[in-house]
C-alpha cells in the first residue's frame, strides 16, 4: 500500500484531516527516452517556462524526439509553464558528452557547458584537445547554435560549469589534470585542479587561473559576488602546497576560494572533518554572508560541531564575507543523505534539495518510498528545520536542482528510474529518465493552520510547557535554541501534554511539532 492510499485510510478512519504545510505537488513530469537519461540543470526562464538538461544516450522514443549521435549527449527540453514540451535538442559528438550547467543570457539565448570527448562529428565543431574538454554551446532563444567552444589541455578537464557576468560574459570552470598544452597555461598543481577561465561575449579567452594543490581539488560551483569578484566552492584532498595554504582536516573537505575580479585570491578556507566532506553548491545570500552546502561522513572535528546521523548527511554552513563560520548544521537519517543545492526564498530562509535512503530517523520524518529519494528540506535564516518532504517511487530517485519562478512557485528537478509506485505517477520510459515536480507555494509558519492548533502554556515559563494540541496526533517534538541547535528530541511514545524543560538555560527557543507531514514551530521563553 502507497503512501499516499494509507494516508486517506487513516483519515476516513479517524475522522481527522491535518493541513499540509509541506508543498503540494501540482504538477510532475517524466520525460525520457528507452536508455539513460539524466538530468543535471533545470532552469526558469524569463517566459515563465522551464528549461531542462542533462545527458542522454537514448534513441528516438518517448519524448526523444533525435537519435543519440554516439554514447551520450547533451538533451536540453524547453517546457511552457504547464510543463508541456515545446522543444528539444539533442548535441553531440561520436562519443561521451555531459551537460552539467545552463543558463539563460542576457539576449534571451541559453549557454550550455559540460564535458565532451568528442572530435568533430555531429555538433561538434573542435577536435578533442586530448582527453575529455570543456565544451560551451551558445544557443538562441529556440534552440539554435549560435557559437560554441572546445576547451582544454591534454590531459582530462571534467564537469564544467559556467555564469554570466555583469559585463556579459562568462566564468567557465571545473577541474583539470592538464599541464601546458592546448588552452591550458599553467602546468597541474597535483592531480586534478580548479580551472577557471574568463571569457568575453563571444567565447574568446580574457584570462585564465589554475588553483589547487598536490592532492585533488574538485570544483563544482562558483559565482560573481557583490563586489564584482568571484567565489569558487570547491573540494579538496591536499596539504599545504600549490595555492592552498591549510591542511587537510581528513579525506577531502569544503574549500572555499575568494577570488578579486581579475582572478586573483583575496582568501580562502579549508573547512571540515575527520573524514569525507563534499561541497556541491555555494551562493551568496541578501545580507552579503555566503551559504555552502555539501554533505558530509565526518563525525565532530575540525569545523565540524555534529556527529553523522548514519552515513553521510546534508552539511550546510553559513559563511561571512570574510569567510568565518556563523553557524552550521548537520541535517540527515541513519542511512545516506547528499545534498546538491541550495537556494534562497524570498522569507530569507533556505530550500534544500538532494537524495535520502533513509527510514524515519534522525532528522528524518518519513521513510524511504524504496531506495533513494528526493529529499527536500526548508529552513529559516537561522537554519531551523521549518518542513521536508520525501519524495519517490520504489527505485532510484536524485534530486538534483531546487529552485522558484516568479510567482514563488517550487521546483525540484533531478532523474528517476522508479516507475508508478510511492509519489511517482508514470512509468520510466526506458531506464533513468528526467523526472520534475512543480510545487504551491509554501506558507509561512504564521500562516499555517496546523500551527494554529498548537498552545503552548505558559509561556514564558520556568519548569513546565503544557502542551494542547486540540486532539491532533503528535510523532516528534524537536526543541532548538534560536541558532538552531537541538537541545532536546522527543518521540511519540515519549511525549506527554507536559514537557519538562526545567533543565534548560535561561533564553528564548523554538518548539518544533511533527504530525505526519506537518509541522508546527513556536517560540517559548525559559525564565
Amino acid at each position: 500500500m502507497n503512501k499516499k492510499l494509507l494516508l486517506s485510510l487513516v483519515i476516513a478512519l479517524t475522522t481527522i484531516s491535518f493541513y499540509a504545510q509541506d508543498p503540494n505537488i501540482l504538477w510532475q513530469k517524466t520525460i525520457g527516452g528507452s536508455d539513460e537519461d539524466f538530468m543535471i540543470p533545470a532552469i526558469s526562464t524569463n517566459d515563465n517556462g522551464l528549461i531542462l538538461g542533462g545527458f542522454s544516450k537514448s534513441d528516438i522514443s518517448g519524448e526523444k524526439t533525435e537519435n543519440s549521435r554516439g554514447g551520450f549527449d547533451y538533451w536540453i527540453i524547453k517546457l511552457d509553464e504547464s510543463g508541456n514540451i515545446e522543444w528539444d535538442k539533442t548535441l553531440g559528438g561520436n562519443q561521451d558528452d555531459f551537460l552539467h550547467t545552463i543558463v539563460q543570457t542576457i539576449d534571451d539565448g541559453y549557454i550550455l557547458s559540460g564535458h565532451s570527448k568528442s572530435g568533430i562529428s555531429g555538433e561538434k565543431t573542435e577536435n578533442s584537445r586530448g582527453d575529455f574538454d570543456y565544451w560551451i554551446i551558445k544557443l538562441d532563444s529556440s534552440g539554435n547554435i549560435e557559437w560554441q567552444k572546445t576547451i582544454g589541455g591534454n590531459g582530462p578537464e571534467v564537469y564544467c560549469s559556467i555564469i554570466q557576468t555583469t559585463d556579459g560574459g562568462f566564468l567557465l570552470g571545473g577541474y583539470s589534470q592538464s599541464n601546458i598544452s592546448g588552452e591550458k597555461t599553467e602546468n597541474s598543481r597535483g592531480g586534478d585542479d580548479c580551472w577557471i577561465l574568463k571569457l568575453n561575449s563571444s567565447g574568446n579567452i580574457e584570462w585564465q587561473k589554475t588553483i589547487g594543490g598536490s592532492g585533488r581539488e574538485y570544483l563544482f560551483s562558483m559565482l560573481q559576488t557583490n563586489d564584482n569578484g568571484y567565489i569558487l566552492g570547491s573540494t579538496s584532498s591536499s596539504n599545504i602546497s600549490g595555492e592552498k595554504t591549510e591542511n587537510s582536516r581528513g579525506q577531502t573537505d569544503f574549500w572555499v576560494i575568494k577570488l578579486d575580479n581579475l582572478g586573483n585570491i583575496m582568501w580562502q578556507k579549508t573547512i571540515g572533518g575527520d573524514d569525507t566532506d563534499f561541497l556541491k553548491d555555494i551562493i551568496q545570500t541578501s545580507d552579503g554572508s555566503y551559504m555552502l552546502a555539501g554533505w558530509s561522513y565526518s563525525n565532530i572535528s575540525g569545523e565540524k560541531t555534529e556527529d553523522s546521523k548514519g552515513l553521510e548527511d546534508y552539511w550546510i554552513l553559513k559563511l561571512n564575507e570574510v569567510g568565518e563560520i556563523m553557524w552550521q548544521k548537520t541535517i540527515g537519517g541513519n542511512l545516506g543523505e547528499q545534498l546538491n543545492r541550495i537556494s534562497q526564498i524570498s522569507d530569507g530562509g533556505f530550500l534544500l534539495c538532494g537524495w535520502s535512503s533513509s527510514n524515519i530517523s534522525g532528522d528524518k520524518s518519513e521513510n524511504s518510498n524504496g531506495r533513494e529519494d528526493y529529499w527536500i528540506i526548508k529552513i529559516d535564516q537561522n537554519g531551523n528545520l521549518e518542513w521536508q518532504n520525501t519524495i519517490g517511487g520504489d527505485l532510484d530517485d536524485i534530486a538534483g536542482t531546487v529552485f522558484y519562478d516568479n510567482n514563488a512557485n517550487n521546483y525540484i528537478a533531478g532523474y528517476s528510474k522508479s516507475n508508478i509506485s510511492g509519489d511517482k505517477t508514470e512509468n520510466s520510459r526506458g531506464e533513468h529518465d528526467f523526472w520534475i515536480i512543480k510545487h504551491a507555494p509554501t506558507l509561512g509558519l504564521e500562516e499555517n493552520p496546523f500551527t494554529e492548533t498548537i498552545t503552548l502554556y505558559p509561556n514564558p515559563t520556568k519548569n513546565t510547557l503544557k502542551l494542547n494540541t486540540q486532539d491532533k496526533t503528535i510523532d516528534q517534538i524537536n526543541i532548538y535554541t534560536m541558532t538552531g541547535s537541538k537541545v532536546l528530541q522527543l518521540d511519540v511514545d515519549t511525549v506527554s501534554p507536559n514537557v519538562d524543560v526545567s533543565t534548560l538555560a535561561s533564553g528564548v527557543y523554538y518548539f518544533q511539532l511533527y504530525s505526519g507531514k506537518n509541522v508546527a514551530l513556536k517560540k517559548f521563553v525559559k525564565e
